[in-house]
């Protein structure tokens, strides 16, 4: 935020952690607002006064916001000589240290700044972040949680809890979740379309239908709600509805690797198998790593008469999972010449 220099008062920094419930495993940004105009206004507020830990977490903020990492970093582990044990300054690090590798250091920082003030939500939230982008999905929950009950009103924790919660396997809790961050705020796109999700794992797509449809009016260009309208139509099997969804969800952003591999379901089932193989190559290109697309494409060669095709195709999903009991069955019967049976539902 720019302005004036504002006389050398202290400067307030907000940070704030902002999470999805979108087609990847966890979605964040951090927000860092400050009150001076900028790194060189801050550097000298430092000069000025160099005792004050305001004024370095302010420069610390502004180097951060101006894409200067390490310099931020160094500017709030001064501010942390001054006092170690100053909240804000062990946020701010957390936030610093989330935006490349650091993130087991991250995690031991925001800890620290919820050991130095046990009422920061904030810090509940870094930490969840930090927690879920190391796969520790129920540390990440416990903390999320612990963000929700210090602010009752915030949704952005409420969906936190759901991503986590997810990715941990609860589905149900996760729901339930999802549930209570769209009635914190009912024009959520996002908390509805983490609904939608968690019905569609549990096989309930005419419910999910209904909560990803809600998202996409509350936000008509998201391409995940889009997306997820057509994974419940392509489990209620109304193919050409699942078909037009999945269009829009593609068009809407051309990475989105599901609703490709979503049109080249439903085309297969239509019976369009050249336009269902571009689309699922198309899937492939985006995400090489989806399991499920090369499952997809394994079925649509096996589809088109080219066998060979198929179990190459089938051998690229076992290389991805070699774990995976349903694909290494799905191997075994394309060797033998036999159809395998279809992929679970999306």
């Amino acid at each position: 935020m720019n302005g004036p220099d504002d006389g050398g008062k202290p400067a307030l920094v907000c940070i704030r952690f902002c999470v999805s419930a979108g087609r990847r495993r966890i979605v964040g940004r951090t927000e860092v607002a400050y009150r001076r105009c900028g790194p060189a206004a801050c550097e000298e507020a430092v000069r000025r006064d160099p005792g004050s830990i305001e004024a370095r977490i302010d420069h610390a903020a502004t180097l951060l916001n101006a894409g200067r990492r390490d310099e931020a970093l160094a500017a709030i582990d001064g501010a942390l000589r001054i006092d170690r044990t100053n909240a804000e300054a062990l946020v701010l690090r957390g936030a610093i240290l989330m935006q490349d590798a650091s993130r087991a250091e991250a995690v031991r920082s925001f800890e620290a700044a919820a050991e130095a003030d046990p009422g920061s939500a904030t810090a509940r939230m870094g930490r969840a972040m930090a927690c879920s982008r190391l796969g520790r999905h129920e540390d990440a929950a416990e903390s999320f949680a612990a963000a929700a009950r210090l602010d009752p009103s915030s949704v952005d924790a409420r969906i936190g809890l759901g991503n986590a919660l997810r990715d941990a396997g609860r589905l149900a809790d996760a729901l339930a979740a999802y549930r209570g961050a769209a009635r914190l705020d009912p024009g959520s796109a996002v908390a509805h379309a983490g609904r939608g999700h968690m019905l569609l794992n549990m096989g309930r797509y005419k419910r999910a239908l209904g909560a990803f449809t809600r998202a996409a009016r509350l936000e008509p260009r998201l391409s995940d709600a889009h997306a997820g309208r057509g994974h419940a139509l392509l489990g209620m099997e109304r193919y050409e509805r699942s078909l037009a969804a999945y269009t829009r969800a593609a068009r809407l952003d051309p990475g989105n690797a599901p609703a490709h591999r979503g049109r080249a379901e439903a085309l297969h089932h239509l019976g369009r198998l050249k336009r269902a193989l571009a689309a699922v190559d198309r899937a492939v290109a985006a995400e090489p790593r989806m399991t499920r697309a090369h499952l997809v494409r394994s079925s649509i060669l096996y589809s088109m008469g080219r066998l060979a095709d198929s179990v190459a195709a089938c051998e690229d999903a076992a290389r991805l999972d070699p774990d995976d009991r349903d694909i290494a069955e799905a191997l075994g019967d394309l060797r033998r010449g036999r159809r395998p049976r279809d992929p679970d539902g999306a």
